[in-house]
């Protein structure tokens, strides 16, 4: 066994030097290339490429490679190639492949005898949208043999028929030759009544090429309709759709999973909170979302009911003491939610007698993150909502960023190796954005939380727009007892805007820094409101920071080049 694998070790050595050496010995050259553009009545193109090339070595046939998607105008753009034919030098259909690599159509076609010979190829081909529409002129601006040959073309011609119509229409011709972006007039023309003929002055070297421009008034060819033009554009940027579909996705899944159950009452004004609620937990319900304010408006409720006393400290106003009136470690009235938020302000175990706002701010790491929760699972222990509404809009809010992410991989990706597929991670983007939005309103009340909500939000009606005839006629402390209902429902302000002119006492659980009135009441509940939020949604440690291609829609006519306008690409031999 051993003495068989130095001869099997020479036959494979011998079969890679033996290709090798007829990869090497392979090469071709075009001797001529010709083509032949028919512009139709209805504005497509009838395209021949007629190629006669000398093979040299052993070869299986040739390949073309034509650009179809292009940006115009910052947008991608992409002609219609189809009906592809291929035929010999006898007008017999050779064996052909067509693929659409990134934004090139290829055609493979076989070429029996292509060894040592010159064959010649047509390759026949339709396009739509290969014309450019002008105010004054139609034109096409075309790019007869592209410019990504790797070998040189010894002789171009270029032939452009035009329909009847323009046989006596003043016709416009220029053309460019040389490398992408050059100008060169290495070429001849040739005017006939159907139209005018391109030729070559010299051979073209590798990656040189023609290109033409022919431009002729309007209504010779028709222009495409509005309509065309838009099923086209839908076309080209069809991942744009992504997220109108993922609109309507997004919409029944919310109809089916993230909408209320219905509710025929209607909404009037009620002249006190729904039994059983607490601040927190109406403020949670009523826009289903835990703020910080339905925190403070917890600290506020406690302190109304006499478990502590808040006072403004004197200096810059942003500071306030907290002080414990009564014990509160073996208090069973307190909610979960209540000795959550008391233990923050007085400790694990109840036990501090005064606290500063400040030394909370200073001493604690963040809190808000359990209080929401706790706020969360007390609704839906209590069957108001069928989940946690923070872990619902967590969830849709990770797959709209995930969709965000690959939005951002494929761009980058697509940067690389696809420059004009920008509509995809477009379209995948708005699509994340659309999930993003949805996000905010797939948590759902139960039915029993929307027979709650519909007194809540009469009561909510009342706080905001209770008249003076009616306040006068409540209690005396109907203004610190309803306060925290008003913070949580988010209408504090308006609440004790609505009893000015009134006579309201202080009230015993909060000193100010003056006498009391109800425009500076205001003021200073509203500097509580935000200290207090400020110090929930603050961090012990918070983090420091430094604060410190080818094709174009422009006419040919002005600014045109070797390389532009449709067609081009080049290709090779396999």
């Amino acid at each position: 066994m051993r003495r068989r694998w130095p001869a099997v070790a020479a036959v494979l050595g011998l079969l890679l030097s033996t290709s090798a050496a007829a990869a090497q010995g392979r090469s071709f050259a075009i001797e001529r290339f010709a083509v032949a553009l028919d512009v139709h009545p209805d504005g497509s193109l009838a395209v021949q490429e007629t190629l006669t090339i000398d093979f040299r070595g052993r070869h299986h046939g040739v390949f073309r490679l034509i650009p179809v998607r292009y940006m115009r105008h910052g947008a991608e753009f992409a002609l219609r190639l189809d009906d592809v034919i291929v035929l010999d030098e006898a007008h017999q259909p050779l064996r052909t492949e067509v693929t659409y690599p990134g934004r090139y159509v290829r055609i493979k076609a076989w070429v029996p005898g292509a060894e040592n010979a010159t064959r010649t190829v047509r390759i026949l081909y339709r396009v739509r949208r290969g014309l450019l529409f002008f105010d004054d002129h139609d034109e096409l601006y075309w790019n007869v043999t592209g410019d990504e040959w790797e070998v040189p073309i010894r002789q171009v011609e270029g032939r452009v028929a035009l329909p009847g119509g323009a046989a006596a229409a003043p016709v416009q011709v220029q053309a460019y030759t040389g490398p992408r972006g050059a100008t060169g007039a290495d070429y001849s023309e040739e005017r006939r009544p159907e139209g005018v003929v391109f030729r070559t002055t010299r051979p073209l070297r590798p990656h040189e090429g023609l290109t033409i421009v022919v431009g002729w008034p309007p209504g010779v060819v028709a222009r495409p309709s509005a309509w065309r033009e838009a099923w086209w554009l839908a076309v080209d940027h069809w991942p744009l759709a992504l997220p109108l579909l993922t609109l309507g996705a997004m919409s029944l899944v919310w109809r089916a999973y993230g909408r209320d159950p219905a509710s025929n009452r209607s909404i009037k004004p009620e002249y006190g909170p729904p039994p059983g609620l607490a601040p927190a937990e109406a403020g949670a319900l009523i826009d289903e979302q835990a703020e910080p304010r339905d925190a403070v408006a917890t600290l506020v409720d406690l302190a109304v009911r006499g478990y502590l006393h808040i006072e403004r400290v004197e200096g810059d106003g942003r500071d306030f003491l907290f002080r414990r009136v009564k014990p509160l470690a073996g208090d069973v009235t307190l909610t979960p939610i209540e000795r959550f938020v008391l233990q923050k302000v007085f400790g694990e175990e109840l036990t501090l007698r005064d606290r500063h706002l400040s030394e909370l701010r200073r001493n604690y790491d963040y809190v808000f993150g359990p209080i929401r929760d706790a706020i969360y699972r007390t609704l839906v222990e209590r069957s108001l909502f069928p989940a946690s509404p923070y872990w619902i809009r967590q969830g849709w809010g990770v797959a709209g960023i995930v969709l965000l992410f690959v939005a951002g991989a494929l761009l980058i990706a697509l940067d690389r190796f696809a420059p004009l597929g920008w509509p995809l991670p477009a379209g995948v983007a708005l699509s994340g954005a659309v999930v993003l939005a949805f996000a905010r309103i797939m948590p759902r009340r139960t039915w029993r939380g929307v027979r709650l909500l519909t007194p809540l939000r009469g009561f909510q009606e009342f706080l905001e727009r209770a008249e003076k005839d009616r306040l006068e006629r409540l209690p005396g402390d109907t203004l610190h007892r309803w306060l925290p209902w008003a913070i949580a429902l988010g209408v504090s302000e308006r609440w004790i805007f609505n009893w000015q002119g009134l006579r309201v006492e202080a009230p015993t659980w909060y000193d100010g820094r003056g006498p009391f009135t109800l425009p500076g009441y205001s003021r200073d509940l509203d500097a509580f409101g935000r200290q207090n939020e400020d110090a929930l949604l603050t961090s012990r440690r918070a983090g420091g920071g430094s604060g410190d291609g080818a094709g174009g829609g422009s006419s040919g006519f002005s600014g045109g080049s070797s390389g532009g306008g449709g067609g081009g690409g080049g290709g090779g031999t396999f």
